[in-house]
């Protein structure tokens, strides 16, 4: 009876690793096949940008219309009008955008509600082996939000946006003329147009005192705006040039010190002609 019984344990315990093998391979085939759906339902072809942060996709025969998550560009400007830093490139970026996905082409997408505005999700878009929202802010063309991507991209965005700032291209490009670093330019060399000495006279020198601080008060207007800058405020500019603060303000602050140091040096021959008088 013993060796009866362990002859018939025998196949039952290879029908049990058969079946566990099965469910095994019948498992990984699940897998398989849901990833082959994931991945084709990631695939979009590009009906059409609208700006520099929207573009509107087709997926499995559905159009879709979603925003760029992580990064954000300004509003378009198709009269050309540039009024300062919260308007600052925006034609420029949808251009960009356009010309980096053109319609019809094919591009691998991936989705979140977070960030988007009604009826829209947020998208990171990856064609030709390189993601869109890193390369935009690589160029310029977009400002860091965080909003919708992970930490790690996030981190990668901020550091291609720092890489542009480094290079003064788009949004931190000094031929700009919305941009801080024009701004700043423009008003610095201005005031190095004004000389800092004056005749030996009250007239004179009350003269040049006024020219100069006019002067100054336009390159401390743009110190003062930079100072004020912070990515928590939520607006374009702040997003935009929140990053740039910091080399911003080390080419402002020494030039208002000189020139503040100007102001006290007139003063100061001033008094000595009233003490003289």
């Amino acid at each position: 009876m013993t060796h009866v019984a362990a002859r018939a344990r025998v196949p039952l315990k290879g029908l049990l690793v058969f079946l566990v093998v099965a469910a095994v391979l019948l498992l990984l085939g699940i897998v398989t096949v849901l990833r082959g759906v994931a991945a084709d339902a990631a695939r979009v072809d590009i009906v059409s940008v609208l700006d520099g942060n929207t573009v509107v996709v087709n997926q499995g025969g559905t159009e879709r219309t979603v925003v760029l998550a992580g990064v954000t560009s300004a509003g378009r400007n198709p009269e050309g009008l540039k009024v300062g830093p919260n308007l600052c490139m925006g034609e420029e970026s949808y251009s960009w955008l356009r010309d980096r996905l053109p319609q019809g082409a094919t591009a691998s997408m991936t989705t979140s509600d977070e960030g988007a505005p009604e009826g829209m999700e947020s998208a990171v878009i990856s064609i030709g082996g390189g993601t869109v929202n890193v390369a935009m802010a690589e160029a310029g063309m977009a400002a860091p939000t965080e909003v919708a991507v992970s930490e790690r991209l996030a981190e990668e965005i901020a550091q291609a946006n720092q890489e542009a700032v480094g290079r003064g291209v788009g949004l931190y490009d000094i031929e700009e003329p919305c941009t801080y670093q024009n701004g700043l330019y423009e008003a610095q060399f201005a005031l190095e147009q004004i000389p800092e000495d004056a005749e030996a006279s009250l007239t004179k020198i009350d003269e040049r005192s006024v020219e100069y601080a006019a002067g100054l008060d336009q390159v401390r207007l743009v110190q003062q705006e930079v100072r004020a800058l912070d990515p928590e405020n939520g607006t374009f500019a702040d997003l935009a040039y929140g990053p740039a603060k910091e080399s911003l303000l080390a080419e402002a602050d020494p030039v208002v010190e000189h020139g503040m140091q100007v102001l006290k040096d007139l003063n100061t021959r001033r008094n000595e002609i009233v003490a003289r008088g």
